[in-house]
């Protein structure tokens, strides 16, 4: 079994959240340098819109780079816009 854990940090300074090890929804999770904090499920709803941007903005790019250059296919729409999102993932894509 392959362990992909991957941290919990504050979306402003870039560093690991402090909380307890087994969360209930309730719980306060903290950034030790600013203090920012939140309850679990709210840090984990801002990891989960924090990695649907990151994926959405892969996959915008992915697309651009495969149709550059082609006579066939456009790419058009507006960008993926980055959000503000207190808390992220340790993650990269």
């Amino acid at each position: 079994m392959v362990d992909n854990t991957k941290s919990v940090l504050c979306g402003a300074c870039r560093v690991a959240l402090k909380g307890p090890a087994n969360p209930d929804p309730q719980d306060v999770f903290s950034c030790p340098s600013c203090g920012r904090a939140d309850s679990f499920d709210n840090v984990m709803a801002s990891v989960k819109a924090f990695i649907v941007e990151l994926t959405e903005r892969r996959l915008e790019e992915t697309m651009r780079k495969a149709a550059r250059g082609s006579k066939v296919i456009k790419v058009t729409g507006k960008p993926v816009q980055k959000g503000n999102h207190p808390f992220i993932a340790d993650v990269e894509l």
